[in-house]
């Protein structure tokens, strides 16, 4: 996926860190349990954030070995009804990021997108039935983001407001204040991705000629933002940022506190910092294994 939300590593004490990679392990095991080995490639640290905030006090483990580590068992979180709705979303939104990719790239290119179209079909069908709501509110969105991106749209607010709904769409799966609160700590936290995502591939895109919100919103100065255009950007992230704060002080603690305090406060922050600073890629070829 993007892999912008995650937990600053070296903060977390080590029964925190196995707990978290306990449940990465977990959402990896509950998508090849409900959608075939394949799928295991779907598992990201964005919708890992996902499964602790719906999984709650719901927490049960068990040890599992997998095709990465296979000489020894790690103990994981055991299927729960949090931990299956962001397997289920986890291959929904996975599926129409593969279709964008269909409708975005060259020829060439998009064979790709193509062939994974084809071996992940049959588990979106699935997904799809089991979660229509977001399954609807997915295809909506991202027909929607589409739209703009024809359009060439210079609003940062519309085109990140398409993939903030899908996030907010993630966590509210039931009513209450809690899954409003939850929502809208989502709904920042896909407006940030989608932010940092642009930033993050400006350059690329401006080589290439792809579309770019920042690239239309901004003057570019040898394909980078100014520092006004820059401080200008920085300043709505930290708007996002105060906003999952709120909602995340609303809701009350779990097993995972401590991890989600993390990647809020000091996760969010750092990675903020790195995509500003053209350091973000290396880092994250080099931290894309737990």
């Amino acid at each position: 996926m993007y892999g912008y939300v995650r937990p600053e590593k070296g903060e977390l004490k080590v029964k925190e860190y196995q707990r978290y990679r306990g449940v990465y392990c977990g959402l990896c095991h509950g998508l090849r349990r409900r959608y075939g080995p394949m799928c295991r490639m779907l598992v990201n640290y964005d919708f890992t954030l996902l499964a602790m905030l719906l999984a709650g006090a719901e927490e049960t483990t068990c040890d599992k070995r997998c095709p990465v580590h296979p000489l020894r068992k790690y103990p994981c979180l055991d299927s729960c009804p949090g931990l299956d709705i962001a397997a289920d979303e986890t291959v929904i939104l996975a599926w129409w990021k593969l279709r964008d990719g269909v409708r975005d790239e060259r020829f060439f290119k998009s064979l790709l997108y193509r062939a994974a179209c084809l071996v992940y079909r049959r588990a979106y069908k699935k997904a799809a039935a089991l979660r229509p709501a977001f399954a609807a509110e997915t295809q909506a969105q991202m027909e929607r983001l589409n739209r703009l991106e024809e359009a060439k749209s210079p609003s940062l607010d519309e085109t990140a407001d398409a993939f903030a709904a899908i996030l907010r769409a993630a966590g509210e799966t039931g009513a209450g204040t809690r899954s409003r609160v939850l929502g809208e700590l989502l709904y920042h936290l896909g407006r940030i991705v989608y932010l940092l995502d642009a930033a993050d591939d400006l350059a690329q895109d401006e080589k290439e000629g792809s579309y770019n919100p920042l690239r239309y919103r901004f003057q570019l100065e040898n394909g980078k933002l100014s520092q006004q255009d820059e401080a200008a950007l920085r300043l709505t992230l930290q708007h996002s940022h105060n906003s999952i704060s709120a909602a995340w002080a609303l809701l009350e603690p779990s097993p995972y506190s401590e991890i989600i305090s993390n990647i809020i406060y000091l996760g969010l922050p750092a990675v903020t910092q790195a995509v500003f600073a053209g350091t973000w890629r290396p880092r994250k070829r080099e931290r894309s294994k737990l």
